[in-house]
């Protein structure tokens, strides 16, 4: 009878630290998800701002400029430079909780902007070199514009993701909130 009671206490005691160990891994995941919305509410606002100048850069290629003659490679460069944003890798690690891959849209997102940033680099450096020999073509800057086009895709839908999650743990405040009663 001692040794029964025994296997009893020692499969209760088994049962209760799987609970434990699987209460806390889903109090570990909740926690996750928290800070992931709380980095997707910060991330929401640089990325739509960054998106918007990358936008503006890639859909510049296709239209000339009629006031300024400014060949679409420079204007291309010119808009390109101007998008900047401060959004880290680390800031996308937090994200990664997130349904989606949200974080893995993001940095293959940026990643790309910076392959274009280079190759847009690269060619400058060889349109001044060439002390005018050398004119980056409108076909070159418009395969560039839907390079970055197709990051912009990626990071639209990550963006997207950060609202979905923002508007959860992020919720404007109502005026019952704000106001009282």
């Amino acid at each position: 009878m001692v040794q029964r009671t025994h296997g009893v206490g020692t499969v209760g005691a088994v049962i209760v630290a799987l609970w434990a160990a699987l209460w806390g891994r889903h109090i570990q995941k909740e926690q996750a998800k928290d800070r992931a919305g709380l980095y997707a509410a910060y991330i929401a606002a640089k990325l739509e701002r960054y998106m918007d100048a990358l936008r503006t850069a890639s859909t510049g290629v296709f239209f000339d400029d009629l006031e300024h003659h400014t060949p679409n490679f420079i204007r291309f460069k010119r808009e390109l430079d101007a998008a900047a944003t401060d959004i880290s890798l680390d800031m996308l690690a937090h994200l990664i909780p997130m349904d989606g891959r949200a974080a893995h849209r993001l940095a293959r997102g940026l990643a790309l902007v910076e392959e274009v940033q280079r190759s847009v680099a690269m060619e400058a450096t060889r349109e001044n070199e060439s002390g005018g020999g050398y004119q980056v073509s409108n076909k070159r800057t418009l395969e560039l514009g839907g390079q970055l086009d197709e990051a912009v895709g990626l990071m639209s839908v990550a963006l997207s993701e950060c609202h979905s999650l923002a508007a959860i743990y992020a919720q404007a405040p109502t005026a019952e909130e704000l106001y009282g009663e």
